[in-house]
């Protein structure tokens, strides 16, 4: 067997654990021998089809290219496994079921289902399980229990688009960031319920406030609860986009180092953008608490990648769709449970209109260094953002077309497929099980590719073409 295939059934070994937790709480609370099954039969075949390679020596190290494959092959068959109880029990059609299942694991949370709250309860704990587990990260996962060379380690934390390490170990960051992860799903649960809202509800918004995935389990989102719970929600994503480096600094006293560029980058973005939004609703005649709360809310749902919502999208004027757009892409913290461009390639890009200026102006045997803080970055690493931005538009613009080419409007297209390859799940209500197949491929892919930051599955796709 391939050291790819070595790794991606042992990765999926540890989602058929969850998967049978699961089961056991389907059959207490829920009492469906269906469900039960439903969640056994998925996780024994992969149990199985481990236990026939589980006596081979594992790899001791893995090239970048193998890692990048590792994680591309993974988080496919893991939606692809993950969706498997959404359609034995009989709840969604098998592409359904993937698209569910892919917007779980890639922290998306746009959703196939109409009626979340006519679900059972094991059906709705298993869709905020998925994006707790890839929102964190599921090769993290993977790491916080695996002891092996540091090789193997360390190029498949950087297949994931992780670089930071605060610990002398990749092994010791990853488990002391589940730690931290874990610490505060327990304490933003425990703020909900104390705020009204549900214990059950409480956990599982939560885990995907946390996350920044966005499956409810009410069908009004975040709308379904008090004012005050929807502004602990907003520092809940706000959390979930901060690097969980940052966090351990704050953890370990260090103030300065929490307050990257990164974090001043979101808080600038959103004291900018959240002002032009509650302007712009004043200027339309709107009540300005609401549209106070509304504002911040909305555009911290977009940059920080979590997709829930107080309104129905659909009915916000085009400029404020566009604001929306703008915030999915830019996305949140780079080593944060968000997706999208990250921040600090945002920064990079804006940094560089003015660093460009500078040198040209400046006489040519200056040296200007391109030097963002205390960071000074080479040419290879600003040449690989713009290299990554334009990939990433260029996705963006592709799968639009597609939703362009079923009569859906420019602003409406650029926004379903932006919150889709951002990893958003923020909705004007394209998104439904009656979308055509090839939007659900279209932007079941876009998840894909953005969850993993494309290249990974491009390095894939290309290494089975030259094969």
């Amino acid at each position: 067997m391939s050291k790819t295939w070595y790794f991606v059934l042992k990765l999926l070994t540890y989602i058929s654990i969850f998967m049978l937790i699961n089961s056991i709480y389907a059959l207490i609370v829920d009492k469906n021998p269906v469900l039960v099954l439903s969640f056994i039969f998925p996780a024994i075949w992969i149990i199985f089809i481990w236990s026939i390679y589980m006596k081979e020596r594992p790899p001791e190290k893995l090239t970048l290219r193998e890692s990048f494959k590792i994680a591309a092959l993974g988080w496919l068959l893991m939606s692809i496994f993950g969706g498997f109880p959404y359609f034995l029990s009989g709840y969604l059609s098998p592409i359904d079921a993937w698209f569910e299942s892919m917007s779980g694991f890639t922290a998306t949370g746009l959703t196939m289902f109409r009626d979340v709250e006519s679900l059972p309860r094991s059906i709705l704990l298993w869709r905020s399980l998925t994006e707790w587990i890839g929102g964190v990260g599921v090769i993290a996962l993977f790491l916080s229990v695996m002891y092996r060379t540091s090789r193997v380690v360390q190029t498949l934390y950087f297949a994931e688009g992780r670089s930071d390490k605060t610990e002398p170990t990749i092994i010791g960051t990853v488990r002391k960031i589940w730690g931290i992860y874990v610490f505060y799903t327990f304490f933003f649960a425990l703020i909900f319920y104390l705020l009204g809202a549900p214990m059950f509800d409480s956990i599982n918004i939560a885990m995907t406030a946390l996350a920044t995935g966005g499956f409810a389990v009410t069908n009004n989102s975040i709308a379904a609860y008090s004012p005050y719970v929807a502004i602990a929600v907003i520092f809940a994503m706000i959390t979930g986009g901060i690097s969980f480096v940052s966090h351990i600094n704050l953890f370990k006293g260090k103030i300065r180092e929490f307050f990257s560029i990164e974090v001043a980058a979101m808080l600038f973005i959103i004291l900018v953008f959240a002002g032009v939004l509650f302007v712009h609703h004043m200027w339309l005649g709107l009540a300005w608490r609401t549209s106070l709360l509304d504002s911040n809310f909305h555009l911290i749902s977009a940059l920080t990648g979590t997709g829930f919502s107080l309104a129905n999208l659909a009915t916000l004027p085009d400029f404020d769709k566009s604001i929306l757009i703008i915030a999915m892409v830019f996305g949140g913290a780079y080593g944060s449970t968000s997706s999208a461009l990250k921040l600090i390639r945002v920064v990079v890009l804006f940094y560089g209109i003015f660093w460009y200026i500078r040198k040209r102006l400046a006489p040519k045997s200056a040296i200007i260094p391109f030097k963002i803080g205390r960071k000074v970055f080479d040419v290879s690493e600003v040449r690989d953002v713009s290299i990554y931005t334009t990939t990433y538009l260029f996705l963006l613009l592709l799968g639009a077309f597609v939703f362009m080419l079923y009569g859906h409007s420019l602003a409406d297209s650029l926004f379903e497929v932006a919150s889709a390859e951002g990893n958003v799940g923020l909705s004007v209500g394209l998104t439904s099980a009656l979308m055509p197949v090839p939007q659900k491929i279209t932007l079941i892919l876009e998840m894909w590719f953005g969850r993993l930051e494309i290249f990974p599955v491009l390095i894939m796709i290309a290494d089975a073409f030259k094969k």
